[in-house]
């Protein structure tokens, strides 16, 4: 939470944090402002006061009334002046933060997250400000959600989960043609079918794919990140994985779900991986409290299914098949932010929001995969995107 920063800073040894972008590309200046634009903006926060907001122009009066920041820094005259002697300001960081940290900033040293400009950074560093780069401080306070971020995961919750309903409606009442391949009103149904229905239907809820859309059939399932080439059929008798992880056109905010199908009787294989994820993900929710040591819930999973024989890297690093990712992320305005998985020896917390996704892959076979978000709280999670479990085996 953006309350956060300032002990976050203390503890860094920073006496503000700065960050520079516009709300679409850098969910960092989003979060800090609440200000959607593609115009870039540079945002101060001083350690102990309210951030401010510096731009220009037309910019300058979208951001008093359309954000909730409540100081702004004029840089006008300066890009004036810039302009007079034909020269743009993004070609000139030094006139610009010349400008705004010599107004703004008292303290000693600035902390910097790693997608600032390059350019910017060296123009800080020649007007002699002494730069800390503080790789985790915005994503580590981004962790830890409010209840209205969580009211806007699960609206993508919501929103994603109609969208698959339609994919997997599709699905069911297809025929099955020649070579196993599905039929809908005589014609194959391919990846590029899917996605564009699956897009078309995330767009009536105000919400777009924040990435390309997961649609992995057969054997080609076994490669978790395989997003599907448009002209892949889809066919009866294999595992059809839809991983689909869209954001909310205006609040931002991202949900991730994934459900594997199956049209026709499942083999005893395929039977058996749908139940070890399901009893895998089942563990981990169980394990995901406030105060549960990250490790802790990952070998929830991964104990789960070594005991139905399947192998995991983080069990064996050199697993070829079984459970060969990470259990999840967290989740907002990005598809993967903090806490990371791969953090064992952390501990989560109540507000912290994570997509949970116990899979298992063989080479033979491709893969099943089952994905939901969760809120963590004091007590059990509590899921973020109910609904689809008809579709598990």
């Amino acid at each position: 939470m953006i309350d956060d920063l300032d002990n976050s800073m203390e503890d860094k040894g920073v006496d503000a944090i700065l960050a520079e972008g516009n709300g679409f590309e850098v969910p960092d200046i989003y979060w800090l402002t609440g200000f959607l634009s593609p115009d870039s903006v540079s945002v101060l926060k001083n350690l102990g006061e309210d951030l401010i907001v510096a731009t220009t122009f037309n910019t300058l009066d979208r951001v008093r009334k359309e954000s909730h920041v409540k100081r702004t820094h004029d840089l006008s005259e300066t890009y004036l002046q810039l302009m007079r002697r034909q020269q743009r300001p993004i070609d000139n960081p030094e006139a610009i933060y010349e400008d705004f940290l010599g107004n703004q900033f008292s303290g000693s040293i600035i902390g910097v997250p790693t997608h600032l400009p390059a350019h910017v950074l060296i123009a800080i560093q020649n007007l002699g400000y002494e730069i800390e780069v503080v790789p985790h401080l915005l994503k580590n306070a981004r962790a830890t959600k409010t209840a209205k971020e969580v009211k806007m995961i699960r609206t993508a919750g919501a929103a994603t989960i109609n969208a698959i309903s339609v994919v997997a409606e599709i699905i069911k009442d297809a025929d099955v043609g020649a070579n196993k391949v599905l039929m809908s009103k005589g014609n194959p149904l391919t990846v590029a079918n899917l996605k564009m229905k699956l897009d078309h239907t995330l767009l009536d809820f105000r919400t777009e794919s924040a990435e390309d859309t997961i649609l992995a059939v057969g054997r080609k399932g076994f490669d978790w990140h395989y997003l599907g080439s448009p002209k892949d059929r889809l066919k009866a008798g294999v595992p059809i994985i839809l991983d689909v992880f869209p954001r909310l056109k205006s609040e931002r905010y991202i949900a991730d779900v994934t459900r594997t199908f199956f049209k026709g009787t499942p083999d005893k294989i395929v039977k058996k991986m749908y139940e070890a994820v399901q009893t895998a993900g089942d563990a981990s929710i169980d394990a995901l409290t406030d105060g549960a040591r990250i490790d802790d819930v990952n070998m929830a999973c991964f104990g789960t299914l070594k005991r139905y024989g399947f192998d995991s890297r983080r069990l064996n690093p050199e697993a070829k098949d079984g459970m060969t990712h990470g259990l999840g992320h967290g989740i907002g305005l990005d598809v993967h932010e903090n806490p990371s998985m791969y953090r064992y020896e952390n501990h989560f917390e109540d507000g912290h929001v994570m997509a949970i996704e116990p899979g298992v892959y063989l080479k033979s076979v491709g893969g099943v995969r089952i994905e939901n978000d969760y809120l963590v709280t004091k007590g059990k999670a509590k899921r973020l995107t109910p609904g689809l479990d008809e579709y598990f085996l």
